[in-house]
């Protein structure tokens, strides 16, 4: 099984879990069943975000470990059978070993309202998801 976390870069902050998928620049891809992990940039997978959802299914990516994601992000890839999971801290190896234990919970609809709401800046819907209160 393959999982994907959003990362700061593929080089001296690879080991660093991104806030989330805003301006998402690279991924960790861990292969659980093979023992691998590689470090990519996200246009590998998809050239556009609107293409995320294919791309990650073409690799075979149905999990994902986050820190923060907005609601809208969230349906889109339960709809498509992905699961995102929320990260327990920014250390990558420590969430793979956590996804592992299957000690990480499964983000909520409501979790991801309740940080998208509070990170939200009125200037930036983008920011929070679809809309901005």
């Amino acid at each position: 099984m393959k999982v994907l976390l959003p990362v700061k870069d593929d080089t001296t902050r690879r080991n660093e879990v991104a806030e989330g998928f805003h301006n998402l620049g690279h991924v960790c891809i861990h292969d659980t069943d093979l023992k691998t992990t590689e470090w990519i940039s996200a246009k590998e997978i998809s050239e556009t975000p609107g293409g995320l959802n294919s791309g990650l299914l073409e690799k075979n990516i149905f999990s994902i470990i986050s820190m923060n994601i907005t609601p809208m992000v969230l349906s889109m890839f339960n709809r498509n059978g992905i699961n995102v999971f929320k990260a327990r801290s920014f250390d990558v190896e420590k969430n793979i070993r956590l996804f592992q234990a299957s000690e990480l919970k499964s983000f909520t609809t409501e979790e991801s309202r309740l940080i998208s709401s509070s990170s939200c800046n009125s200037n930036s819907c983008s920011s929070c998801g679809s809309t901005c209160n």
